[in-house]
C-alpha cells in the first residue's frame, strides 16, 4: 500500500485528495502501525493535500488506542491552535481514549464540554463512559450515566447494554447487572446472545451453576440477529 501510495504522488494523472489520505490513515492506523501512519501523513503533506477534522478525528483515534497521549495532545493542540471545530466524533474518541487510560478527570471534562457545546452525546458516549467506569470499579458513576440518559434523549441500542451488562458483571453487581434486563425491557430492546454470554461469564467466575444453567437454556432459543457493526464516521 506505500509502495501504491508513492507512485500515485508521482502520477500527475492520479493525484491523490484528502479521501485518499484519510483512507490511507485510516487503514495504517487502524492496524496499529503508527509509524507508517506517520511517514503516509508527511508525505500527503508533502504534496499539498490540507487535513480536514476526520484526517485529525483519525489521527486521534489512532494515537489514542495505541496509548500515545502526549501525540493525542498535541493533535489536540493543533486543532485549537488552527480553530477545527470539534465534532460528535471528536468528541466520542477523545472521551473513549482518556476512559481506555484510566484518566477521568479528562473524561468527564471532556463529556461536560461536549455538552456546553451543544453536541448531543450519542450511545458510543455512554458505551464509552460506561466501560471505563466498569473497568475502575465505579458502580455509583454509572449510575449518573443512566441517569443523563434517561432525561437526554438518546435511544439505547443493544451495544449500549451488553455493555452495562458486562461492566456489573466485571464489578461483581450481579443484582444490577440482573436489572439492566428488566431496563431493556422497558426500553424494548431484546437481550442476543452477547447478553446472556456475558451474564454466564459474571456468574460461571463466580460458581453460580444453577444461574448459567438456567441461561444456556435461554440463549438456545435466541434467534441471531446480525447487528450492524459500529464505525467511527471519520
Amino acid at each position: 500500500m506505500e509502495l501504491i501510495l508513492v507512485q500515485m504522488l508521482g502520477e500527475k494523472n492520479c493525484e491523490p485528495d484528502v479521501w485518499t489520505m484519510n483512507s490511507t490513515l485510516r487503514a495504517f492506523g487502524g492496524s496499529g502501525q503508527i509509524d507508517t501512519m506517520e511517514k503516509c501523513y508527511e508525505k500527503f503533506q508533502g504534496a499539498g493535500i490540507e487535513p480536514n477534522i476526520k484526517t485529525f478525528n483519525i489521527l486521534l483515534d489512532s494515537y489514542g488506542k495505541a496509548g500515545l497521549y502526549d501525540k493525542m495532545g498535541a493533535v489536540m493542540d493543533y486543532m485549537q491552535k488552527y480553530h477545527f471545530s470539534w465534532t460528535i466524533v471528536t468528541y466520542n474518541v477523545v472521551i473513549d481514549a482518556f476512559g481506555r487510560a484510566g484518566n477521568f478527570k479528562e473524561m468527564e471534562y471532556m463529556f461536560r464540554l461536549m455538552k456546553s457545546e451543544r453536541i448531543k452525546p450519542s450511545c458510543v458516549t455512554l458505551c464509552s463512559l460506561v466501560r471505563a467506569y466498569g473497568r475502575a470499579g465505579k458502580p455509583e458513576k454509572i449510575e449518573g450515566v443512566l441517569r443523563f440518559s434517561e432525561n437526554s434523549g438518546i435511544t439505547l441500542d443493544i451495544v449500549f447494554f451488553n455493555c452495562l451488562v458486562d461492566a456489573y458483571g466485571r464489578m461483581g453487581c450481579l443484582a444490577e447487572m440482573k436489572g439492566v434486563l428488566e431496563l431493556m425491557k422497558e426500553k424494548n430492546c431484546k437481550p442476543d446472545k452477547v447478553t446472556y454470554r456475558t451474564m454466564i461469564t459474571a456468574y460461571s467466575t463466580r460458581g453460580m451453576t444453577r444461574h448459567v444453567k438456567e441461561l444456556k437454556e435461554i440463549i438456545g432459543s435466541v434467534k441471531v440477529v446480525r447487528a450492524e457493526k459500529r464505525k467511527p464516521d471519520f
